[in-house]
């Protein structure tokens, strides 16, 4: 097609871009060594850039200039499932989704990807994704718009991702009388990333923030750092799951050689050296955790009952009501009480419960109950609120501490809170060299038990009782993940392994010593891939930078080789 877009200040002959990525020694792909820790990974950059080069080229023509942005995926460590409740994250940003666009002179988006047969073209105007008036509630709209996919049959589109960012920041620019303000151009833009898909990666975030990265860039758009991620978060609401902000925090602001310490609500990031005597290890279970699919359901049922849960802990007591504003703040520090209260407080949730109940005991939060009830379908077996929020509430805990051991460079300790973080979302164990189901549930006795040995005075009792030792319940593990765990803590020099992303599939990390790394992998072969007929999905993964706009040095490159 012809180009209707006009010259954007740093964008490059398309054409031209592709001569220099597909030349390995070109200053174009040196100017991408900023980005990675290890330059031996350039040329494979290179060409995975090259890859999004070549498919505009085939989609929108050899003639236009080009911008070219990049998001990364990311991995946590510690803080899993609590980035939306408030607590820390400490992730570390990996591999790359490039995208190269061109600004329309429409508001129309047209979309095309390298693996074009995974993910079909696709094109939406801005103007009719939205309604004619000022959205109110960005987020019951959008549920709204996502059940409305979902009953046509679109929910699963690879487009939704890019659409949410666009769409999100079009709502943000919208006067109340309806009017943009002002009304933002389309792109024509083309996708190529090697973040796996359903494997606890956030390729799906990466999407999204390289989307708004464009659009910003598109729109000459102010927008500060810390504002994109909150529009991020709030965009993905669009596609259905109700996250946190903590994916886009370290996609955004990634830095290579070093491991995020994100807080949330505000937002505030802090970037700590990964130590060099360590790797982490990375090991996709192959099982993809689809959020298109069942899992969904499953992924915001969890959410409820965090929602669910805390409601009834500020009606429990009120006393502590005005204290608690998200479920972080039920800990001791916060509440001014002892660990034994929390675990009282704890103790005054039901262990499971339906939705009726739920509603007879929420009669004051009714609208905010039947708004969680519509992101998904009732589980069968009932809400595990209890052990739910156990998880959360020492999550929390447990997802600041982890800065602080990488502040001081406490790699045992900081591998301990990993190893405790996913017997929270274990689903199985080992008995007698059998898998076997696992139980996280939480029942009075073991709170009485732990209120006991918290008030017996007796060390040894008091450190077991501790808040952050204690697991909970999430349980979004698979056997498959559980596997990979166990295989990886049997391995000499693993400080800790866990699974990555919302669980229920996709891939788990194991820290271990630089010198052990190797092993490990091998162990995962036999162990677990050869055994099922599965390649080799186990490598060394390393921090790069986070999410931006690279034009500048590509044009700086193109103008040196001129």
């Amino acid at each position: 097609m012809v180009s209707q877009a006009q010259h954007i200040r740093g964008s490059v002959p398309v054409r031209s871009l592709a001569a220099m990525l597909e030349d390995p020694c070109s200053r174009a792909c040196r100017a991408l060594s900023k980005l990675y820790p290890d330059e031996a990974v350039l040329p494979e950059k290179a060409q995975l850039c090259l890859g999004a080069v070549r498919a505009f080229m085939r989609h929108f023509g050899q003639d236009a200039s080009v911008l070219v942005a990049r998001a990364p995926g990311r991995i946590n460590l510690v803080g899993m499932h609590v980035d939306h409740r408030g607590g820390f994250v400490n992730p570390i940003a990996i591999k790359d989704v490039f995208f190269v666009f061109e600004p329309r002179g429409d508001d129309e988006v047209h979309l095309c990807n390298a693996d074009d047969a995974a993910f079909p073209a696709r094109s939406f105007a801005i103007s009719k994704g939205l309604p004619r008036h000022k959205i109110a509630d960005w987020d019951a709209w959008s549920q709204q718009e996502f059940e409305e996919r979902k009953r046509r049959g679109e929910a699963a589109d690879w487009s939704n991702y890019v659409k949410s960012a666009v769409l999100y920041l079009q709502h943000i620019h919208t006067r109340p009388d309806g009017a943009f303000d002002p009304p933002l151009r389309g792109m024509n833009m083309a996708v190529s990333g090697n973040v796996p898909m359903a494997a606890g990666l956030s390729s799906s975030s990466a999407i999204v923030v390289g989307a708004a990265e464009a659009c910003i860039r598109v729109n000459a758009i102010a927008m500060g750092a810390l504002e994109l991620v909150e529009a991020c978060r709030l965009a993905e609401w669009y596609v259905g799951t109700r996250g946190g902000g903590g994916d886009h925090a370290a996609i955004k602001f990634g830095r290579k050689g070093h491991i995020l310490h994100v807080a949330a609500f505000p937002v505030s990031v802090k970037a700590l050296p990964f130590p060099e005597s360590h790797s982490i290890v990375l090991a996709n279970s192959l099982v993809e955790a689809k959020k298109q699919e069942g899992a969904r359901d499953v992924f915001n049922e969890r959410v409820a009952c965090y929602v669910f849960g805390f409601a009834m802990l500020r009606r429990n007591f009120p006393r502590y009501a005005s204290m608690m504003e998200h479920l972080r703040d039920v800990n001791p520090r916060t509440l001014g009480v002892s660990e034994a209260a929390i675990y009282r407080m704890l103790r005054s949730l039901p262990e499971r419960c339906t939705r009726t109940e739920i509603l007879d005991c929420l009669p004051d939060d009714r609208a905010l109950v039947e708004r969680t009830f519509r992101t998904h379908a009732e589980p069968g077996d009932g809400y595990r609120i209890r052990q739910v929020c156990a998880y959360g509430i020492t999550e929390c805990i447990r997802s600041e501490m982890a800065g602080e051991m990488l502040r001081i460079g406490d790699i045992r300790g900081f591998g301990e809170l990993i190893d405790i973080s996913h017997e929270g979302d274990r689903v199985t164990r080992l008995l007698d060299g059998k898998r076997v189901p696992n139980d996280n549930a939480l029942p009075d006795e073991e709170l009485r038990d732990l209120i006991a040995d918290a008030e017996s005075g007796q060390p040894e009792r008091v450190e077991r009782s501790r808040l952050w030792r204690q697991p909970g319940g999430y349980d979004v593990s698979t056997e498959e993940q559980d596997t990979l765990v166990d295989i990886a803590r049997s391995m000499p020099g693993v400080a800790g392994a866990g699974l990555v992303g919302a669980g229920l599939g996709g891939a788990i990390i194991a820290v271990v010593e630089r010198q052990q790394a190797q092993a490990v992998i091998d162990a995962f072969a036999e162990h677990y891939y050869e055994p099922r007929g599965l390649p080799v999905a186990a490598e060394v993964v390393r921090p790069t930078e986070g999410s931006g706009i690279l034009d500048p040095a590509f044009a700086a490159e193109l103008a040196s080789a001129e």
